[in-house]
């Protein structure tokens, strides 16, 4: 096991950002994740971790590195995501100035896996007992997280995950789920001089998001959950027409509908096809598709050792309103859950992404920290 030279956080951060990872789904020009696989499975070997590069999508791996520790002893899961937003045009310049790394993904999220990264080896190097450390690089977290959903089949029975995203180094244990769909509005064209031979698909599509907003929105408003606020319906997208002069055959209008903790997916997309179910009745023709996700959000026991352990080292866990990749392996997988990572959320996806070099060098005594005071043992 090579543990005679310890990782420096800053560094293996700054080599990290160095490797385009964006999304290919959201940026076609990317390499997507693989490089940047490749380089944190290096890593991990050279840890003496056992690894493995396992495809999830079109040769995207996600990264398992296993530390054995003692049978005895729960094993716990170090999990971020490898993927990034796109870069605004003409890129965002890898540097440091001053106390900030700044480049894509520094903030969002490669500053969990180089702080996870030195905390296991620090846990490797421990004469003591130790508990079993998996350390976790996922895909497509920023698109559709289909690295999280091929987790629940590649990863052992495990004790508890804590998933790097940008908290300032406060414990998460609750948060939003998300469902995006599409809602496709039917109409008749028409020469716009004889608009009434037409059915104009674009006022149809504005009936039915008034309609969504009115007989939703109180009934979302009401359920206000105490760490993450109110349940949400947002139309996010509109798109249809052809040409100025043509009454619109057809609209689409994208849905982003945030669910709390608890919420069913199922149940949420029931209570959309209510509404749109009437407006047909009253003579609309619309559609919805199969959504491009339905997730549902996290809320870990505040009694589970995760949370407790973090609470006494950290400070008290929060909730927030976006989502991770928790919604897959808490909500459909059934492990326990926090977040927690260094940098601010208002960092992340900006045109100039930073973050702060002492909170990174920080995570590595908060994960340290957590697992071990989790599994019962004292740094």
């Amino acid at each position: 096991m090579n543990l005679a030279n310890p990782l420096r956080p800053d560094d293996l951060l700054e080599a990290l950002v160095r490797i385009d990872s964006r999304n290919p789904d959201l940026s076609p020009d990317s390499p997507g994740e693989r490089p940047v696989a490749e380089a944190l499975a290096e890593i991990l070997v050279s840890l003496g971790m056992e690894t493995e590069l396992l495809d999830v999508v079109d040769g995207h791996p996600n990264v398992v590195g296993v530390l054995p520790g003692d049978d005895h002893l729960p094993t716990f899961v170090l999990e971020s995501h490898l993927d990034t937003v796109p870069t605004p045009p003409g890129g965002i310049s890898v540097r440091r100035e001053g106390s900030r790394l700044y480049g894509r993904g520094a903030c969002d999220t490669k500053g969990s896996p180089a702080g996870m990264v030195v905390a296991a080896q620090r846990i490797a190097r421990r004469s003591d007992p130790r508990p079993t450390v998996v350390v976790v690089g996922a895909v497509d977290e920023d698109f559709v997280m289909r690295g999280a959903q091929a987790l629940l089949g590649q990863l052992p029975p495990v004790d508890g995950v804590v998933i790097g995203e940008p908290t300032s180094l406060g414990p998460v244990r609750a948060h939003n789920g998300f469902i995006r769909v599409r809602v496709v509005v039917h109409g008749v064209a028409a020469h716009s001089s004889r608009a009434f031979l037409g059915v104009n698909a674009i006022m149809s599509a504005c009936r039915c998001v008034i309609a969504l907003e009115d007989r939703l929105r109180t009934r979302l408003l009401e359920r206000h959950h105490p760490l993450t606020g109110p349940a949400l319906l947002t139309s996010t997208m509109i798109d249809g027409g052809i040409a100025p002069n043509v009454v619109p055959d057809l609209c689409t209008v994208w849905l982003d509908r945030r669910l709390s903790p608890g919420e069913s997916p199922d149940a949420a997309l029931r209570e959309i096809d209510e509404v749109l179910g009437d407006l047909t009745a009253g003579g609309l023709h619309v559609e919805r598709d199969e959504p491009l996700v339905a997730l549902p959000g996290l809320e870990t026991p505040p009694d589970h050792p995760l949370v407790v352990t973090a609470e006494r080292l950290l400070s008290p866990a929060t909730g927030v309103t976006y989502g991770t990749d928790a919604s897959y392996l808490n909500g459909y997988g059934g492990m326990p859950c926090i977040v927690l990572g260094p940098g601010s959320i208002d960092q992340a996806h900006t045109v100039d992404e930073w973050i702060e070099l002492d909170q990174v060098h920080a995570s590595v005594d908060a994960y340290e920290r957590l697992v071990l005071g989790a599994a019962g043992l004292e740094p």
